[in-house]
């Protein structure tokens, strides 16, 4: 909090700090990207983030060699060809995919990107406090949600595990539509456990451009697995670089996470048992365990909505 106290007064923001001790990405350098940093010394060769935005502007550049000269390139798209004709037989009318030309097809580039969204995110860097799993190479909003940066247009959203710790297993979730727009630090979905609600806050400002279906279907998955399979929305983006600098990022989210656990046993003095005895760990689900603690007051303290 002190961090987000320190930018309000007119301290420099997070993200410039962060800028003059961290080593840029060589995509942002390249103006590729808005904000990314170097986390293996520029050894591109064993960076997943390098390799998938290669792969990217190599099929890029293949796009537009195939249009400059549609003969002398091989076709693609004959996978979907093939699911589309075994969903469909001849029933589907497309003269495209008859001639084998699913690659100028704009539903076949819809699926292609989807098929992208719907991948598991790469594992982020965390570190362990009182048992609780922090990301480092993730931004963290005060309202315990998280964004990780994955293109230049393109960032996904999740909840935080200290979160998923104090108010347990969520048995519905409230999830927006895809196109919805988004406001920053405020509420754009609601974690239902039985006829409690809390809504979460919108870590930044932008459009949803996909859902995780999985979530949806079972909410269990963001208790389980908040930083993985239980992440929630692709979105675009609307001012990326300002949310950022609100945010925290790397040490400071130990840090910041370390202070919000010392938050939550002083409004349980009188129950060391939050911490259980092997480890040093925060007991998962501290309401199931200790409902004194207030649903509504654990919702206003720490995820800052009523």
């Amino acid at each position: 909090m002190n961090s987000l106290k320190a930018v309000r007064r007119g301290a420099k923001p997070m993200a410039e700090k962060i800028l003059e001790s961290k080593k840029r990405c060589i995509w942002m350098d390249a103006g590729v990207i808005q904000f990314k940093l170097c986390d293996r010394d520029y050894d591109c060769r064993s960076c997943q983030f390098d390799l998938a935005m290669t792969e990217s502007a190599t099929r890029l550049l293949a796009q537009r060699q195939l249009a400059a000269h549609p003969a002398a390139q091989p076709l693609k798209g004959v996978p979907w060809e093939r699911k589309m004709r075994q969903r469909f037989g001849e029933r589907r009318n497309c003269p495209l995919m008859k001639s084998n030309l699913c690659h100028q097809c704009s539903f076949d580039e819809l699926l292609e990107e989807q098929f992208d969204f719907f991948l598991a995110p790469e594992k982020p860097r965390v570190h362990e406090v009182f048992g609780i799993q922090v990301s480092t190479s993730s931004f963290l909003h005060r309202g315990h949600s998280w964004v990780a940066l994955e293109s230049a247009d393109r960032v996904r959203l999740g909840l935080d595990d200290f979160s998923q710790k104090i108010l347990g297993t969520s048995t519905k979730i409230n999830l927006p539509k895809v196109g919805k727009k988004i406001e920053a630090n405020t509420p754009f979905l609601t974690l239902t456990r039985q006829r409690k609600k809390a809504k979460v806050l919108a870590p930044l400002g932008g459009i949803i451009e996909a859902v995780n279906p999985k979530v949806r279907e079972r909410p269990l998955l963001i208790h389980e697995d908040p930083y993985g399979e239980g992440w929630l929305f692709i979105v675009t983006p609307a001012h990326l670089k300002d949310n950022l600098a609100e945010m925290l990022f790397g040490l400071c989210n130990i840090a910041w996470t370390e202070s919000e656990i010392i938050k939550l046993l002083g409004m349980l003095q009188a129950e060391p048992r939050l911490i259980q005895p092997s480890g040093g760990a925060l007991i998962d689900d501290a309401y199931g365990n200790y409902p004194q603690l207030g649903w509504e007051r654990l919702v206003q303290e720490f995820l800052h909505t009523a």
